[in-house]
């Protein structure tokens, strides 16, 4: 299990990874997660975004995110 800390920075809030967390999870500086919440709150999902691996992920991404709004426009 990693334990992640919620603190404040600034006028931010940021959930913190030791070293040992950012390796297991294979992550950098800069990536992006996609955390899905369940219906009681719990995290249902995570996700990230692979940009760098797959060079169409970021398309892809984009697509998702504004399908429904694609969707206005067929039809």
């Amino acid at each position: 299990m990693i334990a992640l800390k919620v603190e404040k920075i600034g006028d931010r809030v940021a959930v913190v990874l030791t070293e040992e967390a950012l390796a297991q999870l294979n992550l950098g500086v800069g990536d992006v997660l996609h955390v899905e919440p369940s219906p009681d709150g719990a995290i249902q999902q995570v996700t990230r975004e692979t940009w760098i691996e797959d060079p169409h992920a970021r398309g892809r991404a984009f697509l998702r995110r504004y399908n429904k709004s694609f969707e206005r426009f067929d039809g």
